[in-house]
């Protein structure tokens, strides 16, 4: 008998002893051998893979975020292509329980571009704060930055937006210091999954690009290919939103 029908068969005879039913006759009542299975848990991906360091939904949602101007995106491409901005991130970092640690003011934005470069079909991402944000409480505390969770990036890559969720063939993952890669393929299309680490800063980076390129005709996606998007995708450090230092 399965552990929870061993439970279920206790809890019950529990039960019916406070019932006034004779003991010889629950001995005699047959309980069904019941089997429960746990739920499955779901991959993590880009928004939800764990050690995720921000409170706001940070999955990319392109039907839910609104189009914007690309002059007003904190990453937009020299190349023809769309912007949208996503919720915009807050850390955990709040101070302690004996307010002796002043509030952080560390925003972090979360852009994204859509484009084409020549046969390259591109999307990217970035999650970018303003290191020298300067609010009414003050600048920004020495634990404020961006992280990335290398422990979780196969899953993030398989998440990461409208393009890697259609992917399947995965594989070569490469990991460098400052670019990580992983090859997949869409249909007939050939495309490269990739995440590109910014400026350093206290534990983490100024900025964090996660990138989906593609290429047309079924060619693989080339170094040159990968270096030609991320020339074209510009991100914006400053944020001139609220900033009293212009």
């Amino acid at each position: 008998m399965h552990a929870f029908a061993r439970i279920s068969t206790a809890l019950a005879f529990v039960a019916m002893a406070g019932t006034g039913i004779p003991a010889a006759a629950q001995q005699n009542m047959a309980l069904p051998d019941v089997t429960v299975t746990a739920p499955t848990t779901p991959p993590s991906g880009a928004a939800s893979a764990g050690g995720m360091p921000y409170f706001g939904k940070v999955r990319v949602e392109e039907d839910k975020w609104p189009e914007i101007p690309c002059a007003a995106s904190r990453v937009d491409a020299t190349a023809a292509g769309t912007c949208r901005r996503g919720p915009p991130q807050f850390t955990f970092e709040r101070g302690d329980a004996q307010g002796s640690r002043q509030l952080s003011n560390c925003q972090v934005a979360h852009d994204l571009v859509i484009g084409t470069l020549g046969a390259l079909e591109f999307e990217a991402d970035t999650l970018v704060f303003d290191p020298y944000y300067v609010s009414a409480i003050g600048h920004q505390r020495q634990d404020c930055y961006v992280e990335s969770i290398p422990a979780h990036l196969r899953a993030q890559f398989l998440d990461m937006n409208q393009v890697t969720r259609q992917g399947d063939a995965w594989r070569n993952f490469v990991e460098g210091t400052e670019l990580i890669t992983m090859e997949f393929s869409v249909g007939a299309s050939q495309c490269i999954a990739l995440e590109k680490r910014g400026q350093r800063w206290g534990g983490g980076f100024v900025s964090l690009t996660h990138a989906s390129i593609c290429q047309k005709g079924g060619q693989p996606v080339s170094a040159e290919n990968i270096a030609s998007v991320l020339t074209t995708v510009h991100v914006q450090g400053h944020d001139s939103v609220g900033n009293l230092r212009q």
